[in-house]
């Protein structure tokens, strides 16, 4: 029987200790400097990370067009690959990534996170440089489920992780500032492809084999990085003092994630299945990470077909790329400020709407710079998915939940990711009128179940309003769920 969470619990040990529980000793000021020291410190490796994943997951599309003016020389010529078999190579990856996410999501509550993370990233980088050595359709099947398999985990457990260390209302906009670093950084992976389609024939190697080298390698050394760069928890970590620890571990809310609670609890785990709302939250995600996987996966393609050549196709992907950083940071950003959620999902997904059904309707009368310009439409629609998941994440309690909602969220909503690879097929070329309009039904889909949750979840309001914004430090100490609590001295390291 599944655990059930007593709210009178909450009541009754906040009565029992109130005694203990004091207004923060510390002013804004120093919070905000804090705070600030925190994203300095946490965020710029966090972003270099994402780029990593970022660049691995996607240069398949890029090598499905690198060298194609030169046709014997391509990965699709090589291989073999024929029909929709370049759509199922790409959505291989997520059939190991979403059946391992859970599983690893909560190890990372039991190992240390900065080694979990670094060995996902590791594993994975690994994977993606076996791609070079794939040589039929086959291969390269089992390299990209193997490379999913291996990089499971790291999107949730990112939530996770900066759920160790901010405020509920401070986890969306930190995890799309990552997202959105890593889709700017990885402008330069399309640099890099630039370059590489240059070395085609060097060593005896196409250029598309050579892209798989130097970006999987370079994600194996990113990796490595990682176990020694990022910090475990705030309890452990060496860049805040003292006084600096009190404040993070004070500020954070009593119900969320923390170092204190490694051990997976199964009554958690199992009664995090027994909420509709993490399921309604992965169907919205479902919904729009088809479109936002279909429009990254095949946009170089895209761009090609509306009359541009493979070389300038790359390179015009950096423009759309910008603007995604900018609606994903901004929007996030002021969700998290104003502590608002309904009304940012509508502003980000309806000029996707509005674009889908734009180039499905009059495509044909634009020049190919016309048809270019209105992809910037669709470019807000990736701010939904910070927006969702940390909603997800943060409307629980404990470390077992948060981990469960956090990657159930993005597992499920990535098998939207894998069915994205289906929805722009070659017989709808060069217009794919047929693949916008499915994306143009999918978002107004993902908006609706969205609006829809968020309102019950805002009716409840036990994450929203006040209760979300209680503090360790006001409420006495921790829960850790089973009727334990620990106070807030036990929370605090002394040195």
């Amino acid at each position: 029987m599944s655990e059930q969470w007593d709210p009178r619990f909450d009541e009754r040990s906040f009565n029992k200790l109130n005694e203990k529980a004091v207004p923060p000793s510390w002013t804004d000021e120093e919070e905000n400097r804090v705070v600030r020291k925190l994203d300095m410190y946490l965020l710029p490796w966090m972003c270099v990370c994402y780029t990593s994943l970022l660049v691995d997951r996607g240069n398949i599309s890029t090598a499905y067009i690198i060298n194609r003016e030169t046709p014997s020389h391509t990965m699709v010529n090589q291989l073999g690959l024929t029909g929709s078999q370049p759509n199922w190579a790409i959505s291989a990856f997520y059939f190991g990534f979403v059946l391992f996410e859970i599983p690893s999501n909560l190890l990372i509550t039991k190992f240390n996170p900065s080694r979990w993370i670094a060995r996902i990233m590791t594993s994975w980088g690994i994977a993606a440089t076996c791609m070079a050595a794939v040589n039929n359709f086959p291969s390269l099947v089992a390299v990209r489920v193997i490379i999913g398999i291996m990089e499971a985990g790291f999107g949730p457990g990112m939530m996770l992780y900066l759920a160790f260390w901010y405020k509920k209302y401070q986890v969306s906009g930190r995890w799309a500032t990552m997202y959105a670093g890593g889709l700017l950084l990885s402008n330069f992976g399309i640099l890099i492809s630039y370059g590489v389609a240059f070395m085609d024939g060097r060593g005896g190697l196409p250029g598309w084999r050579w892209l798989f080298i130097i970006e999987g390698a370079a994600s194996v050394l990113i990796g490595i990085a990682t176990a020694f760069i990022l910090p475990d928890y705030p309890q452990t970590c060496k860049f805040l003092n003292d006084r600096e620890k009190e404040i993070v571990i004070g500020r954070l809310p009593p119900t969320g994630p923390t170092m204190h609670a490694k051990d997976m609890k199964l009554g958690e785990i199992l009664d995090a299945f027994t909420d509709w709302t993490m399921y309604a939250f992965a169907l919205s995600l479902v919904l729009l990470l088809t479109t936002v996987s279909a429009l990254s996966s095949f946009q170089p393609t895209i761009i090609n077909q509306m009359g541009f050549v493979s070389t300038t196709a790359q390179l015009m992907g950096i423009p759309t790329s910008l603007a995604t950083t900018f609606f994903v940071v901004t929007s996030n950003w002021s969700s998290d400020y104003q502590q608002e959620k309904a009304i940012h999902g509508v502003v980000v997904l309806v000029p996707p709407i509005i674009g889908y059904f734009l180039l499905a309707t009059i495509q044909p009368s634009l020049s190919p710079g016309g048809r270019y310009g209105l992809l910037f439409l669709l470019m807000s629609s990736s701010s939904f998915i910070p927006l969702v998941s940390g909603f997800a994440t943060i409307s629980t309690k404990g470390a077992s939940r948060a981990a469960v909602r956090s990657a159930f969220t993005l597992a499920i909503g990535n098998i939207g990711a894998a069915a994205g690879a289906q929805v722009y097929q070659s017989d709808d070329a060069p217009l794919y009128v047929r693949g916008h309009f499915i994306n143009a039904g999918f978002v107004i889909g993902a908006l609706c179940v969205y609006l829809v949750t968020v309102w019950i979840v805002t009716k409840r309001g036990e994450y929203t309003g006040p209760k979300a914004n209680l503090m360790v430090i006001e409420h006495g100490g921790v829960e850790l769920g089973d009727s334990q609590f620990l106070s807030f001295e036990q929370v605090v390291p002394k040195s």
